[in-house]
């Protein structure tokens, strides 16, 4: 059995919201998506807790590269000396951030500081440029990366033996509730490669799914299957919507109300909008329907 730590990155100081996966290996430790730079103290702190040394930290596997996710490589990679390994898609946007910056700053305005904090450059020569095919040997783990294009076309999935690292593509489900929701940011949200990358995950026989928001989810069957019925939901949701003439606002309000019917608590529904704003998700579906019409 891998051993698998998950690392509560503590978003804007709510609990549950983002993860770090923290792996121990004898050839350097691995954490799967070390989020912003704004939660890069909880990260070490987080690894300290655990009794192991942020220095000894050798590989960074991104399964795409969203600020939540990761912000923080550019640092932890002049730190550390550490690798980063990242789709053939996301890395020339981890060496000339600037781009993926202007990208974000139009979704998230005067909030990008708050939330994510600075974005530093991943030196080219420790960036390990995967197109998602490979099997990566870390001492003694074999770590398949696994191309699953849908929420972002640079997202990768990792499988170690049955424990799969979905990032996204694998949805957001928060401990304590069934709720699985497909985050839909802008601007390459593809439904079709969506589907077909949950059958790959399928396909990987996962006996426990660790998205990045957030922890490990061992109900794989239910969990797919959901998240399958959701990404249908909000496609003719927000289709439905377009075609009666409303727009953002208004299949934001309808993410919301839906969200509230399923989601148990009132502190859930929140660290859900946290973790995928409705706003932004509807953003995404606008620009998905959009490029439809190109």
């Amino acid at each position: 059995m891998n051993t698998i730590h998950t690392i509560d990155l503590m978003l804007m100081g709510a609990t549950g919201v983002v993860a770090a996966y923290f792996i121990p290996s004898s050839a350097g430790h691995i954490i799967v998506d070390c989020g912003p730079s704004s939660t890069l103290a909880a990260l070490k702190t987080g690894v300290t807790n655990l009794g192991y040394n942020i220095r000894d930290v050798k590989h960074l596997l991104l399964t795409h590269i969203h600020l939540d996710h990761a912000g923080a490589a550019g640092t932890l990679a002049k730190e550390l000396g550490l690798q980063v390994y990242v789709h053939s898609n996301g890395a020339p946007h981890l060496q000339r951030p600037e781009r993926l910056l202007e990208s974000a700053t139009r979704i998230y305005g005067a909030m990008m500081d708050s939330l994510w904090g600075a974005f530093e450059a991943v030196p080219e020569q420790q960036i390990v440029v995967l197109e998602g095919s490979e099997t990566l040997q870390v001492g003694a783990l074999e770590i398949q990366a696994v191309y699953t294009p849908g929420h972002a076309i640079h997202h990768l999935a990792y499988a170690i033996g049955h424990d799969v690292f979905c990032g996204d593509v694998g949805g957001v489900r928060l401990q304590g509730s069934s709720h699985v929701v497909a985050p839909t940011p802008p601007p390459d949200i593809d439904f079709a490669a969506w589907q077909q990358s949950l059958e790959k995950l399928r396909a990987l026989e996962p006996t426990c799914l660790y998205p990045t928001h957030f922890g490990a989810h061992n109900d794989v069957t239910l969990h797919l299957t959901q998240l399958k019925q959701n990404l249908q939901h909000l496609k003719t949701l927000s289709q439905t919507i377009i075609a009666a003439g409303g727009g953002k606002t208004e299949i934001a309000e309808a993410i919301k109300q839906a969200a509230a019917k399923t989601i148990s608590s009132k502190d859930l529904e929140q660290k859900y909008a946290l973790s995928t704003p409705y706003e932004i998700a509807a953003n995404g579906l606008v620009r998905y329907w959009q490029k439809q019409k190109n």
